[in-house]
C-alpha cells in the first residue's frame, strides 16, 4: 500500500509561514507524504530546508486581480495532475476554490484552514466588489470541505455561524523553545516587532512614539505592503537612528532577537474585523522568548493576557496611549520582572506539541 500524499496550498512564498511548517510536520508525523505548495515571487529567496517537499508555482502576474486569477488556475492544474492525493489542505479563501474543484476530480479528502477573517481584511473592506467575490467563493466552497480549522475560538464561532459549518480552533502555538542565550549587538534596550509589514498593524504609531521614548530602540523584522512607507517615515523621525529594520529573518534568528528584546509589540487597528478577532503567531512567539508584550485590548489577546499575565493591554491605537503604556512599564521594573517570570511559566503549556493533538484527532477520523 502506497503512502498517502497530502497537498497543502498557500499563496505566499513558503519561507515565512511558520504555522504551515508546523502543520506540514504534523501531517508528516501522521504518516503522510507532504507537499507544501506556494508561489514564487520575483524576490523570493531560496527555500529553507524542510523535512517535507515544497513547490513554488511560477507566476506571470505578481499582485492584484490577475495574480489571484492566475494562481487559481495554476494551483488547480498542479493538483489535478498530482501524485496520489489522499488529502488536499486549503489555507484561506484564496486557495479554497482550486482545492475543492481538484478534489472533486481526484476524490480527495479536503480540509480548509482559515488563518483570518478573510473578507474583513483592510484591503477588501476598501473594495466592496472584491469583497463580494471572495464572500461568494466562501459560500460556494465551505460546506464542501470535509473539515474546517481556524486559529482561535472567536473566529471558530464567527465562521461556523457565517457558513453553517463547524470550524475547529487550532491556535498558532509555536514549538517549544529554550530562550536564546545568544548575545547580539545593540546599543539600548529595544522594542521588538516581528511579522508582515501591512496596513493596520500599528507600526506607524510605534515609529512616531519613538520620539517620546529616548531610552529605547525599535527593531522591526519583516517586510510587506507598507515596507517603503515605514522606512520613509522612520527616516524623517528625529529618532531615526534608534529605528532599525531587519527585513525578513529566519525563525531561529527572530527567536534570538526576541530573546534579547525588552518588550514585544502587537498593535492592531480595530477598524477591520479581521484584526479585532485575530490571535497572531507572534503572541506566542514572544512568550516562548520569555518576552513580555504590549497587545491591543481585543478579545483573544485579553484572554491570553488575563489568564497568563504575560504582558499589558492598550485600548487605543494612537501615539499617546502606546507611549503611556510603554512608559508605565519602564517605570515599574518589579512588575516587568514578574511579567518575564510569567512568560517563562506560561511557555510550557502554550506549545504546538499540545495544540496539534486536536488536529491529529480530527485527521484520524477524517482519513
Amino acid at each position: 500500500m502506497s503512502t498517502p500524499h497530502a497537498y497543502v496550498a498557500v499563496t505566499n512564498d513558503l519561507n515565512q509561514d511558520q504555522r504551515m511548517h508546523r502543520i506540514c510536520n504534523t501531517l508528516e508525523n501522521a504518516g503522510f507524504l507532504v507537499t507544501l505548495v506556494g508561489r514564487r515571487k520575483n524576490d523570493s529567496e531560496l527555500l529553507y530546508d524542510q523535512s517535507f517537499a515544497q513547490h513554488r508555482l511560477s507566476m506571470f502576474f505578481q499582485n492584484g486581480v490577475l495574480f489571484y486569477l492566475e494562481y487559481q488556475v495554476r494551483l488547480f492544474f498542479f493538483l489535478l495532475f498530482s501524485s496520489s492525493p489522499k488529502l488536499m489542505y486549503s489555507v484561506d479563501l484564496d486557495t479554497a476554490l482550486p482545492i475543492r474543484l481538484a478534489a472533486l476530480f481526484r476524490r480527495s479528502k479536503t480540509v480548509h484552514d482559515a488563518h483570518e477573517l478573510f473578507t474583513e481584511v483592510p484591503e477588501l473592506i476598501k473594495s466592496p466588489f472584491k469583497r463580494s467575490i471572495w464572500s461568494m467563493v466562501g459560500k460556494m466552497t465551505m460546506k464542501g470541505f470535509d473539515h474546517r480549522f481556524t486559529v482561535n475560538d472567536s473566529l471558530a464561532k464567527i465562521l461556523s455561524d457565517k457558513y453553517g459549518s463547524q470550524f475547529t480552533s487550532i491556535r498558532n502555538l509555536p514549538t517549544a523553545k529554550v530562550r536564546s542565550s545568544k548575545k547580539l549587538n545593540f546599543n539600548q534596550p529595544f522594542v521588538w516587532y516581528q511579522g508582515v509589514l501591512n496596513e493596520g498593524r500599528g507600526l506607524e504609531q510605534m515609529i512616531e512614539a519613538m520620539t517620546l521614548l529616548p531610552n529605547l530602540e525599535l527593531r522591526i523584522a519583516g517586510e510587506g505592503d507598507i515596507s517603503l512607507t515605514l522606512r520613509l517615515l522612520a527616516e524623517k523621525s528625529i529618532a531615526s537612528e534608534r529605528i532599525i529594520f531587519h527585513g525578513w529573518m529566519k525563525p531561529t534568528d527572530m527567536h534570538h532577537w526576541a530573546s534579547n528584546a525588552w518588550l514585544g509589540i502587537n498593535l492592531l487597528d480595530d477598524s477591520a474585523g479581521n484584526y479585532y478577532h485575530s490571535l497572531a503567531n507572534r503572541t506566542f512567539d514572544y512568550i516562548q522568548a520569555e518576552l513580555p508584550a504590549l497587545h491591543m485590548d481585543f478579545p483573544e489577546y485579553r484572554n491570553v493576557v488575563e489568564q497568563y499575565r504575560v504582558g499589558d493591554l492598550t485600548e487605543g491605537l494612537n501615539v499617546s496611549t502606546v507611549t503611556n503604556a510603554i512608559q508605565e512599564l519602564e517605570n515599574d521594573p518589579v512588575r516587568y520582572k514578574q511579567l518575564c517570570l510569567n512568560c517563562k511559566s506560561a511557555k510550557v503549556k502554550l506549545t504546538w506539541e499540545y495544540e496539534s493533538k486536536k488536529m491529529l484527532a480530527v485527521l484520524s477520523e477524517l482519513i
